[in-house]
């Protein structure tokens, strides 16, 4: 019998989901083990854009350059869907600093989150397949051939990360709740000459629906569905020539295809699991949802999910939350994968529509785009920043009445604010959230002894009962302060991002989660209440 190897965490799966994982495991110090069944990242360039949400968890890693670096921000999308002209979606609506969707395929993805861990002499176990998975109280149990080898391993939790097709449900034997939605696409990378375009293009019509989307070095993803193409039974490959006729079939242009690194099909469903958690196993990405890839929504569902899950689990393995805590983990992420499923199955719907019906989508599709006012609801919608947490009832339960409508709560996400710290006029909040995870912002405008008493008080309240895990910092618009005993640092709000911006005043405290969500936002003053809430929350 092969020895047992004990870690806290076990993540079976490197697809982005699992890597992602393990890259904010690596940042907190978390004992984990990854493995991955493949001998390395994947062939192929699979999905291919990050929204920008997805950056800004990238830059809360501190690793957001490594892939800025690597591809490119697509601008926006060309909608050709009646008359000569195309319609345009403009993603600098995005109310981030990311306002694109940043174009990289999900090779290279792969890679370079591979690469971050080897930079901290930390390695995925490759050729590792998971042939059992057990449970029990006191953790997870899991054996994996490698080589033809067996090895044990046994960890408190265990991240399902393990792709639609996952053993680990099947070991489990967690329903996929939902249905394939009988189409069939057809997916290819190849060099197109008579194209040089930098937005993505999309063509609907009768005859079925293309889109085109540039990469840095000239080539393009072609992603498609030929009405013609439909119920045969699709191989999988696909020769160079069926996909010529398909294009040539449904483009008012063709344009020739050449060179194609790989061309596939693929038959699009929606599932679900009834819940994320089952018993120590967490599901992540594709094993916990699909939907067809419409807006390129999976891959960002799945980097979302271990950004949210992790920290979670950080906290609990330090003793500053109970496991019941990783229960907000389903309640958090479960509604928005739901929300992706139903509106990407309702916008396959309606590019179905032929005939009168879909001359009438194409027509009203057209006149809504042209509106100013919806191209902001478009692109913001697609970026995920909308994907916010203030509605689950853990969160809905820590909303302050007392704060302004303006006020952002319990659950929102915090857009970056520009701040004025240590002399630096281009200081800005999300690196406050990179560097020390939680942080506390207390507002106490200018001097006023109770409230530079309560912001001390509290400090070594967070200190005493949550020991290094929180930042705490004093705002003020401007002036100066002399703050007595041990000094807090502060923050000067001269652009008045976070009184205008997010609603923070006078003797307000707002804590921000690592994932740039806020924890609570509270009028209180009473430190003892404040770190009583704190227990609540993690709860």
């Amino acid at each position: 019998m092969s020895e047992v190897i004990k870690t806290d965490v076990l993540i079976i799966g490197a697809g982005p989901a699992g890597l992602m994982a393990a890259n904010e495991f690596q940042k907190r110090n978390v004992n984990y083990i990854c493995l991955e069944k493949r001998s390395g990242p994947t062939q192929l360039s699979k999905a291919l854009g990050i929204q920008a949400r997805s950056v800004e968890l990238l830059e809360f890693l501190g690793i957001h350059e490594l892939f800025l670096r690597r591809g490119y921000p697509g601008p926006g999308m060309k909608m050709h869907l009646a008359g000569r002209e195309p319609s345009y979606v403009e993603l600098n609506h995005i109310k981030s600093r990311y306002p694109y969707l940043f174009i990289l395929p999900q090779n290279e993805i792969e890679e370079l989150f591979i690469a971050n861990l080897a930079a901290q002499d930390a390695e995925v176990y490759m050729e590792h397949e998971v042939i059992e998975v057990k449970q029990s109280e006191e953790g997870v149990f899991v054996t994996a051939l490698h080589h033809g080898v067996e090895k044990r391993y046994f960890a408190k939790y265990a991240l399902a990360c393990d792709g639609v097709r996952s053993q680990v449900r099947h070991y489990l034997d967690v329903p996929f709740i939902g249905a394939d939605e009988g189409y069939t696409f057809f997916t290819s990378d190849v060099e197109i000459p008579g194209l040089n375009e930098i937005f993505i293009n999309m063509h609907l019509n009768d005859r079925g629906a293309v889109a085109l989307f540039p990469y840095k070095d000239g080539t393009y993803r072609v992603v498609g569905m030929d009405r013609a193409r439909q119920g045969k039974n699709a191989p999988k490959e696909m020769p160079l020539e069926a996909l010529q006729e398909s294009l040539d079939r449904i483009l008012d242009v063709p344009y020739r295809v050449e060179v194609p690194q790989w061309i596939r099909t693929f038959e699009t469903a929606h599932r679900q699991v009834p819940d994320y958690r089952v018993g120590n196993v967490f599901f992540l990405g594709d094993a916990a949802h699909v939907n067809n890839p419409l807006g390129g929504q999976g891959m960002n569902l799945g980097l979302e999910d271990a950004s949210n899950i992790c920290w979670k689990m950080d906290l609990v393995l330090k003793g500053y939350a109970k496991d019941s805590f990783l229960a907000s983990y389903n309640e958090e992420r479960y509604p928005i994968a739901k929300e992706v499923i139903r509106d990407t199955t309702l916008e396959l719907k309606a590019i179905e529509q032929t005939g009168v019906i879909g001359k009438l989508r194409n027509w009203a599709g057209k006149a809504v785009l042209s509106q100013n006012w919806v191209q902001p609801l478009v692109a913001n919608y697609y970026s995920h920043i909308h994907h916010e947490y203030h509605k689950v009832k853990r969160n809905k339960e820590f909303k302050d009445k007392r704060l302004s409508r303006k006020a952002i709560q319990a659950g929102q996400r915090v857009p970056d604010q520009k701040l004025f710290f240590e002399g630096k006029s281009t200081a800005r909040l999300y690196p406050f959230v990179q560097k020390h995870e939680f942080v506390c912002l207390i507002y106490i405008d200018c001097y006023e002894r109770e409230l530079i008493d309560y912001a001390q008080t509290f400090k070594k309240l967070v200190e005493s009962v949550y020991p290094g895990m929180m930042k705490v910092f004093v705002v003020a618009r401007g002036g100066t302060l002399h703050l007595e005993e041990e000094a807090l640092p502060i923050i000067y709000d001269v652009h008045r991002h976070l009184d205008l911006g997010i609603g923070m005043e006078k003797g307000s405290t707002l804590i921000l989660r690592p994932d740039g969500h806020v924890l609570f936002h509270d009028l209180s003053m009473d430190a003892q209440v404040m770190i009583d809430k704190l227990g609540a929350y993690f709860q």
